[in-house]
């Protein structure tokens, strides 16, 4: 005998409504009804008839997903975090990457439209506004800002650029690296190395801003990178990047006689699960994945209702976890 909706309400003790409206994210359902009818759910086995739903909503409960690169730490741990969240409210991810090539994103945006996904979630583009502008489903952009998205979302970049300078500053560093990426870009990267450039400048600290080839390095490309900057800048005793970056740092610093933190500095930034690997840890500014990936994927489902949903959103809670790769 097939499982049916009334069968999951009676058990749950709500309403064969509430069942409804907590599958179709439709009206405010509180946390714990929520989890309740979910767990009623999977203990029953049940299975919403989701082409039936669609059709009946013009939906297909479906978000694409675009990224530059799922090799890229960040986007990796950010896209797995939001397909979760998506997954437990009954919406699938069509996730595409852009190998930051413009006429792969441009496939990949018309190949979304075709497939009549619900909405779209951005991050990093490399198309031109207009192309965004053209899209009939509601679009959030995060980490970076894109003009035509309906909702831009992002850690407070200025702020961890100030974080990661007054850290280093505490430890007396004098000659400053970071590493950045494509300062042209509509990423909002570009306002934590502005911010941390501007704090080294005003403590008399010399800072060498050093654009990355590719933004989205692997790891052996990473590699050969940092040994060039070794050589091309001797007398650096601190460095800022992201995590892979920062990793390969302290693998260079090893191979070349280096103590860290005596001889050199180094403050990465993202805290993504690969600096968990490394031993002895780096001083990481973390960026919010859990609360970045729940603020996307709510303005989405808020948005695919009909709410409004605040056009800009930064969030504070940064965090500074120390390692040893910084003296405090």
């Amino acid at each position: 005998m097939s499982i049916t909706i009334r069968d999951v309400a009676r058990k749950a003790g709500v309403s064969v409504t509430t069942v409804s409206r907590t599958l179709n994210n439709r009206g405010y359902i509180s946390k714990e009804t929520r989890e309740k009818i979910y767990a009623v759910i999977q203990d029953l086995n049940y299975s919403p008839n989701m082409l039936a739903r669609s059709l009946t909503r013009a939906r297909t409960q479906t978000i694409g997903l675009i990224v530059p690169s799922i090799n890229h730490p960040f986007f990796a741990q950010i896209a797995q975090q939001i397909e979760h969240r998506f997954f437990d409210l009954g919406y699938q991810v069509l996730l595409r990457t852009t190998e930051a090539n413009v006429g792969h994103e441009s496939r990949i945006l018309d190949l979304l439209q075709q497939a009549r996904v619900d909405g779209i979630i951005i991050g990093s583009p490399g198309l031109s506004d207009q192309n965004y502008a053209k899209s009939t489903v509601p679009i959030i952009s995060f980490d970076m800002h894109l003009a035509s998205a309906s909702v831009s979302i992002a850690a407070n970049h200025a702020l961890g650029g100030r974080m990661a300078a007054q850290a280093l500053l505490r430890g007396g560093c004098r000659r400053v690296l970071q590493i950045v990426g494509d300062l042209s870009a509509k990423t909002d990267a570009a306002k934590r190395h502005q911010t941390f450039l501007e704090e080294m400048i005003a403590a008399g600290c010399e800072c060498i801003s050093l654009p990355s080839a590719n933004h989205f390095a692997d790891l052996h490309s990473s590699r050969e990178m940092i040994e060039k900057v070794f050589d091309q800048y001797p007398g650096t005793d601190a460095f800022f990047a992201t995590d892979i970056n920062a990793a390969e740092l302290l693998n260079c610093d090893t191979r070349r006689g280096l103590s860290v933190p005596q001889d050199i500095q180094i403050i990465a930034y993202d805290g993504t699960d690969v600096l968990t690997v490394l031993c002895p840890q780096l001083t990481v500014i973390r960026q919010p994945f859990e609360e970045l990936a729940e603020k996307i994927v709510d303005s989405m489902v808020k948005l695919l209702q009909g709410e409004k949903v605040e056009s800009r959103i930064r969030l504070d809670s940064l965090t500074l976890i120390q390692g040893i790769s910084t003296r405090v």
